[in-house]
C-alpha cells in the first residue's frame, strides 16, 4: 500500500506540498521552543568578572519550602564577611577573596558617562584579581579618595592616571583621584570602578557582608573535592559554584523562571497548532482521495492497510519537513531569545544553547504530533465503504462519533476547570495562564464538533444568503451544506485565529491597564526617579523643603514571602508578594494607601501595613506581628500598625522605605513621590524639582506610569508570551488557511467547467465562490468570537473585577477584517486560476 501511494505521489502533489508546508512550520516552532527550553534549563551564564576564581561562594537565592526550591528571591543575597575566613581555612584553598559591589557611576560635566540602560558598579580593589584586572598605568588605590577605573570609564570621562574624577555612589557625589587604570582580561558590558579599602567600607550596602567570595586553590587541589569540603563547611543558605555556574553569582538576583516558561508555552502552542492545523490540512487532503480510498477498499484493501498507508505517507513527509525545519528553527529560537534579552526577561550573559539534543527531541515530538494528526484525520477516511467508489465523492455524509464527542466534552470540562482555577487558585498576572488555556481548550472542543456545527450553521444562514444573493447565493448555500466536512477543515484555523489571537490582544491590553492599580492611589503625577545609585538619605528632606512641594515620600519596590502566620495563598503566586516601601509620616499624604484600621504614620522601624484581605484571611489586626522573608533572604518580624484597603489580586505589603531599601540590591530608595502644595500646579512643582535634579546625577522627573516598571510581577514575560502566541498563530494559521482553501478549490476545476458548459459565466462562478468564502469566514469568525471571551472575560473579571476588558474595539475589528480578507483572498485566487482553462478542458481533464 505504501509503495503504491509513493508511485502515485506525482498525481497528488498538491496535497503533499500543503502538508509539507504545515509540517515544516510545526517542526520549526518545536525546534525553536526546544532550543530555548534547553537554554533556560541549563541557565549557562559563564563567569566574567569572577572568571579567575575556580570556585565562587555566594548566597543561595532560592526560596525553599520543606527544603525544596519553589521560587527565586528578588534581590542579591549577601553572605557574612566572616565566611571568608571559614573558606580560607578549608583544606585545598590557597586564598579566599571577598567581592563586594554597589552602584557607582563616573560623571562628566555632572552627567553620568554611561547610557541610560548601561550599568556601572563599584568594587573593592582586592576583588580586581577575580577577573583579573591588571594595572596598565598608575598604582592601586590605597588611601581614601583614590580609585582605579577601567579603560571605558577613563575614555568616557576623559581622564588618565593622576587626574580627578567625579563619581556618584551610595546616593552621593564625590571627587576622587584616579590612582590608576586597570584593563580587564576580556571585554565586559559593565563599567568597573575600584575603591580603596576605607572607601569601600563606607560605600558597601551593608558593612559586615559581601556579595561573593572568590576561591583560589592550592597547586594540585581538585576543584570538585574542594567544592564538597567548602559546602560542608558553610552549610545551608550558601551556594558553592564551579564552572559556568559561577556566572550566577554575578547576577544572582536574576529569576530564570520566565526563560523556561516562555518556550514551554510556545512548545505547547506548537503541539496544539500542529494537531489542529496539520490535522485540518491532512483531513482535507485525505477527503479529496475519497474515491481513491473507496476503490482500494473495493479491490480488497482493509482499513488497517489504508491507515498504515496514510500514516506512512505522513511520516515520510514529516521526517523530511522536520529535518529541514531544524536549521531555521534553531535560528528562530536564537532570534526569540535575543528579543527576550532585549526586553529584560532573559538576563544578559546567558549563553544560548545550540546543542542538537533538544533539537532532536523537538523533532521527534513534531513527527509524533504529525503522526497523531494523521491518525485523527484518517479515522473517517479509512471507513469508506467500497460501494462509495461508484458514487460522487463531493457530498460526504457525517455522523458524530462517540470518541469525537467524548473528547469534545472533555475539552469543555477542562476549559471550565481553567476558568475556575483563574478565579480561585491563581492570583496576579499569572491568571493569564489558565485564562489562555481556557480559550485554547474551548477552541479544540469546537474543532472536534466542527462538521456538525458547520452543517447546522450553514442551514441557519442559508435562507438569508439565498434571499440576498440570487442564483450564486443559492449555489453557494447548497455547496456549503454538501461540503460541510471539508468546510470545517478551513473554519477551524479561522476560528483559532479570530478567537485565540483576539483573546491575547485584549489580555495584554487589560494587564497593561490594570498595572496602574499599583500606583493609582498616588495623588500626583510628579515623581523623582534616581539614577543608577539611588537616593542618599536626606534627599527626601531636600524635596520637602521646596516651597512648591506639600508632601514627599521615598518609594522602594521589591517582593517577599509571608512565613508567619502561614500564608493561605502561598501556592497562588510563586513570585512572592509585592513589598512597597513608603515613609510613614508621608504615606497617607502622597496616597500610598488608605488605612481602614490603624495609622500609616506609625509605619516606622520594624512595622508593616497589610491589605484588608490579608487581615481577613490571617485573622490578624493592628498590634499583631508577622514574619516576612525579604527579597535578600533575610527574615524580619514586623508589627502590624495599619490595615489598608486593597483591590483583590493587587494586594501589597507596605513597610518603611528605609527598612525595605536595606534589603534590596541597591540598598537605597529609587523614587521619591511628591504632592504639590495646595494651590500649586503640578507643572510648577515639576519645574522646582527640575532645579533640584541638577545636583542629583542621573535623576529625572517621571510620572506614575514610569513607576510601574519598578514592580516585579512578570508583565514583560506575559506580554512577550502573548505576542509570541499571536505571531505564531498569524503565521501558522495563515499558512493553514491558504493550504486548506487551495486544496479545496483546486479540486473543483471539473465542477467549474461543467457549470460553464451549462451557461454559467466566470463572473457568476466568482460571485458564487465569494459567497462561499464569506460563509466560511462568517462561521469561523462567529466561533472565534465565542472562543475569545473564555480568555479575556475570565482574565478581566478575575484580575480587574470587570467583565469588559480594556482595549479598543478596533482590536477585534482588525482581527475580524484580517480573517475575512485572508479567507476571501485564499478562496478567490485559486478560483480565478482554475477558471483560466477552457470549460471543456477543465471538465474532461479534472474528471
Amino acid at each position: 500500500m505504501f509503495l503504491l501511494s509513493l508511485r502515485t505521489l506525482r498525481f497528488r502533489w498538491r496535497g503533499f506540498v500543503a502538508t509539507f508546508i504545515a509540517l515544516l512550520v510545526c517542526g520549526a516552532i518545536m525546534t525553536a521552543a526546544g532550543s530555548m527550553m534547553e537554554t533556560g534549563v541549563r541557565a549557562v551564564m559563564p563567569a566574567e568578572r569572577l572568571a579567575a576564581a575556580p570556585i565562587v561562594v555566594t548566597g543561595d537565592n532560592a526560596y525553599k519550602e520543606h527544603n525544596n526550591p519553589v521560587a527565586s528571591l528578588a534581590e542579591q543575597v549577601p553572605v557574612e564577611e566572616s565566611l571568608v575566613d571559614e573558606v580560607q581555612n578549608v583544606p585545598g584553598v590557597a586564598k579566599a577573596v571577598a567581592d563586594t559591589w554597589f552602584p557607582a557611576v563616573a560623571l562628566r560635566d555632572g552627567k553620568p558617562v554611561t547610557g541610560k540602560d548601561d550599568e556601572s558598579f563599584g568594587h573593592g580593589w582586592a576583588s580586581a584579581q577575580l577577573m583579573p584586572y591588571k594595572l596598565s598605568s598608575g598604582t592601586a588605590p590605597k588611601a581614601a579618595g583614590e580609585v582605579v577605573v577601567d579603560p571605558d570609564v577613563a575614555r568616557e570621562a576623559g581622564v588618565k592616571a593622576g587626574d580627578s574624577i567625579e563619581i556618584a555612589a551610595a546616593g552621593a557625589t564625590k571627587t576622587y583621584k584616579v590612582s590608576g587604570i586597570a584593563d580587564p582580561s576580556r571585554k565586559l558590558d559593565r563599567q568597573a570602578i575600584f575603591f580603596s579599602p576605607a572607601d569601600t567600607q563606607q560605600l558597601i550596602p551593608e558593612p559586615g557582608k559581601v556579595e561573593a567570595i572568590g576561591v583560589f586553590l592550592e597547586p594540585g587541589a581538585d576543584v570538585a573535592a574542594t567544592k564538597k569540603k567548602i559546602a560542608a563547611q558553610t552549610g545551608e543558605g550558601i551556594s558553592v559554584l564551579t564552572g559556568d555556574d559561577r556566572g550566577a553569582a554575578e547576577r544572582s538576583d536574576i529569576d530564570m523562571t520566565d526563560l523556561v516558561l516562555v518556550p514551554g508555552l510556545l512548545g505547547g502552542l506548537a503541539i496544539m497548532a500542529g494537531l489542529l492545523g496539520v490535522a485540518s490540512t491532512l483531513s482535507l487532503s485525505f477527503q479529496q482521495r475519497h474515491r481513491e480510498v473507496a476503490l482500494l477498499r473495493a479491490i480488497g484493501g482493509t482499513p488497517a492497510q489504508l491507515r498504515r498507508m496514510i500514516v506512512g505517507e505522513t511520516l515520510v513527509v514529516a521526517v523530511i519537513a522536520t529535518a529541514i525545519a531544524m536549521v531555521p528553527g534553531r535560528d528562530a529560537g536564537e532570534f526569540i531569545f535575543d528579543r527576550l534579552v532585549t526586553i529584560g526577561i532573559a538576563p544578559e550573559g546567558v549563553t544560548y544553547y545550540r546543542g542538537w539534543t533538544p533539537v532532536i527531541i523537538a523533532g521527534i515530538v513534531a513527527v509524533l504530533t504529525s503522526v497523531g494528526a494523521a491518525v485523527i484525520a484518517s479515522r473517517r477516511v479509512v471507513k469508506t465503504r467500497a460501494v462509495e467508489a461508484l458514487g460522487d465523492d463531493e457530498g460526504q455524509q457525517f455522523k458524530l462519533g462517540k470518541v469525537r464527542l467524548t473528547f469534545a466534552i472533555l475539552c469543555f470540562v477542562l476549559a471550565a476547570s481553567c476558568v475556575y482555577s483563574a478565579f480561585n487558585f491563581v492570583t496576579g498576572p499569572f491568571i493569564a495562564t489558565p485564562a489562555t488555556w481556557a480559550s485554547i481548550l474551548f477552541a479544540v472542543g469546537l474543532a472536534l464538533l466542527g462538521p456538525s456545527i458547520t452543517k447546522g450553521m450553514t442551514r441557519l444562514i442559508g435562507p438569508f444568503v439565498r434571499a440576498g444573493s440570487g442564483v450564486p447565493g443559492q449555489l453557494a448555500s447548497l455547496n456549503a451544506r454538501a461540503r460541510a466536512v471539508r468546510m470545517a477543515a478551513v473554519i477551524t484555523p479561522v476560528m483559532l485565529l479570530t478567537g485565540i489571537a483576539t483573546a491575547n490582544l485584549y489580555l495584554i491590553a487589560t494587564e497593561s491597564s490594570v498595572s496602574s492599580v499599583y500606583t493609582e492611589n498616588l495623588k500626583s503625577d510628579v515623581v523623582l526617579k534616581a539614577g543608577q545609585d539611588g537616593f542618599a538619605p536626606g534627599t527626601v528632606d531636600k524635596v520637602r523643603a521646596l516651597d512648591e512641594v506639600g508632601a514627599a515620600s521615598e518609594f522602594v519596590a521589591s517582593s517577599g514571602f509571608i512565613e508567619k502566620p502561614e500564608d493561605p495563598w502561598k501556592n497562588k503566586d510563586l513570585a512572592g508578594w509585592q513589598l512597597l516601601g513608603f515613609n510613614g509620616e508621608s504615606a497617607a499624604a502622597v496616597g500610598g494607601a488608605t488605612a481602614v484600621k490603624g495609622n500609616l504614620s506609625d509605619l516606622t522601624g520594624k512595622s508593616i501595613a497589610i491589605a484588608d484581605t490579608f487581615a481577613k484571611e490571617f485573622k490578624g489586626t493592628v498590634g499583631d506581628t508577622m514574619t516576612v522573608r525579604m527579597g535578600d533572604g533575610a527574615k524580619e518580624t514586623l508589627k502590624i500598625v495599619a490595615v489598608v484597603k486593597a483591590k483583590e489580586s493587587f494586594e501589597s505589603l507596605i513597610v518603611p522605605a528605609d527598612l525595605l531599601a536595606k534589603h534590596t540590591t541597591k540598598a537605597l530608595p529609587t523614587h521619591i513621590v511628591t504632592v504639590p502644595k495646595k494651590g500649586v500646579s503640578e507643572a510648577a512643582a515639576t519645574a522646582a524639582l527640575g532645579k533640584l535634579t541638577a545636583g542629583l546625577p542621573g535623576a529625572e522627573i517621571v510620572d506614575r506610569k514610569e513607576m510601574t516598571k519598578a514592580f516585579n510581577h512578570h508583565l514583560g514575560a506575559q506580554a512577550m508570551v502573548s505576542y509570541m502566541m499571536i505571531g505564531t498563530l498569524f503565521g501558522y494559521i495563515t499558512i493553514s488557511v491558504l493550504n486548506s482553501l487551495w486544496l479545496a478549490v483546486s479540486r473543483r476545476s471539473r465542477e467549474f467547467g461543467l457549470q460553464r458548459l451549462t451557461g454559467a459565466t466566470k463572473a457568476q462562478i466568482m460571485r458564487m465562490m465569494a459567497i462561499e468564502g464569506g460563509i466560511t469566514a462568517v462561521i469561523g469568525i462567529a466561533l472565534g468570537s465565542l472562543v475569545a471571551p473564555a480568555t479575556f472575560v475570565t482574565f478581566s473579571k478575575a484580575r480587574a473585577g470587570d467583565l469588559i476588558p480594556a482595549g479598543s474595539p478596533w482590536l477585534y475589528v482588525g482581527m475580524v477584517a484580517f480573517a475575512l480578507v485572508l479567507t476571501m483572498g485564499a478562496t478567490l485566487l485559486p478560483t480565478w486560476r482554475a477558471l483560466k482553462n477552457s470549460p471543456l478542458e477543465a471538465a474532461v481533464l479534472a474528471a
